[in-house]
């Protein structure tokens, strides 16, 4: 079906692929409001850590950019953002905790002749040459990253600290957010308590971690073994209620003249199973195949839908590639409507204790709910609909 003739003065009304703020940006002005209330405590050293705990594609990465954006005029907090997804080292770690902070402290305050002193003392391997501690902490901190011999716990202490000792050289404030935190926990104990030591008797820095494993961040902050446990202030996101899914889409349609019926946006937010990323998804589909001022009809919605799982085939591809064999044995059955764990080993023809430890596994990550008691479904509709679609076979059809 061609896209029709777009007039330039009509913005898309939905925003794919990206945090979204401004009216791109629905209903999480409670967490953003709790987040702030926590961090700007900073100022009167009464601030506490936090933790947004939600499914994928709930929005925590909208809400600590939303939460960032309302520091702005605020000249003393330094807001800095950082997506551990995909860090494949500590090593790596340590240098994007310390670059990030470095260049969010630039940007804000306009201090160059601060980061050109630090660039100097690099590039001529002299640090008598700097003068405050924040300084030294960094070029340090440069020279052990080119090191062959590296303690990698040892290096992510001293970024953290570097941190401290810039809020304090520079008379300032930081409020640290760490997206997708559960790709660190993979690096145990022995990390998460060196960052406990470094960052538990900060008082010009503040903490927001943030993790889609659901199960495994609510263990990092209350199991008693947890390094973390009880030094964090948990915000749960959780999905949209369809009727605030509802709203968003007939107030963003409306902006570019497109007025679906109440029966239209029911099916609409069904769809999008109170996910606000397949709000955005399918509701710029349907804007690209109708045009401002275009119809929608229940027939175009689905076509939307369909097209929508679609664009998803690569990314969920490769999600689902990170599974192991047993693992996505067990995503095809419950997508094809097998609940019970008895049932998904009658499929998959394996033994019921294995499948029961991996539907823990599952769980835990957050990929995998568990309503009702001994029963399961996948968390995420769309992709347990890309699933069946995928895998299913005509006779299950």
């Amino acid at each position: 079906m061609p896209i029709p003739h777009m007039h330039r003065k009509h913005e898309p009304p939905f925003v794919v692929g990206k945090p979204v703020t401004g009216p791109y940006f629905v209903d999480r002005e409670n967490e953003i409001e709790t987040l702030l209330t926590l961090i700007e405590g900073l100022q009167k050293s009464g601030s506490s850590n936090s933790v947004l705990i939600g499914l994928r594609r709930t929005g925590k990465s909208s809400i600590l950019e939303n939460t960032a954006i309302a520091l702005k005029d605020n000249k003393k907090i330094v807001p800095v953002m950082i997506s551990c997804y995909g860090i494949s080292s500590r090593s790596l770690f340590a240098k994007l905790l310390a670059d990030c902070t470095l260049e969010s402290y630039i940007r804000k305050t306009g201090d160059n002749s601060y980061l050109k002193r630090i660039r100097k003392a690099i590039s001529e391997k002299k640090g008598e040459m700097l003068e405050r501690v924040s300084e030294i902490t960094f070029w340090e901190l440069s020279l052990r990253l080119s090191s062959k011999s590296l303690d990698e716990d040892s290096l992510i202490g001293q970024a953290f600290q570097f941190i401290d000792s810039l809020a304090k050289d520079r008379d300032c404030f930081f409020v640290v957010m760490l997206d997708e935190f559960q790709d660190a926990i993979k690096w145990g104990d022995l990390t998460l308590k060196r960052i406990r030591t470094a960052i538990q008797s900060q008082k010009n820095v503040c903490y927001v971690l943030a993790g889609s494993a659901t199960s495994i961040m609510h263990d990092l902050v209350y199991q008693r073994r947890s390094p973390f446990y009880r030094q964090f202030v948990e915000i749960p996101v959780k999905k949209l209620d369809p009727r605030i899914v509802e709203s968003f889409m007939k107030e963003r349609f409306a902006s570019v003249g497109i007025v679906p019926n109440d029966q239209q946006l029911t099916k609409l937010a069904s769809y999008c199973d109170g996910y606000p990323e397949y709000a955005q998804r399918i509701g710029l589909e349907i804007f690209l195949k109708v045009g401002p001022e275009g119809k929608i009809s229940n027939e175009l919605i689905d076509h939307a839908y369909r097209d929508m799982i679609q664009t998803l085939d690569g990314e969920f591809e490769n999600y689902f590639v990170t599974f192991s064999p047993l693992e996505r044995e067990i995503l095809i059955s419950l997508s094809i409507g097998k609940k019970q764990a008895n049932e998904i080993a009658r499929e998959v023809r394996n033994k019921l204790q294995n499948i029961s430890k991996t539907l823990t596994r599952l769980v835990n990550y957050g990929v995998v709910e568990r309503p009702l008691t001994g029963r399961y479904r996948l968390a995420d509709a769309v992709f347990s609909d890309w699933l069946r679609k995928r895998f299913s076979t005509s006779l299950e059809l």
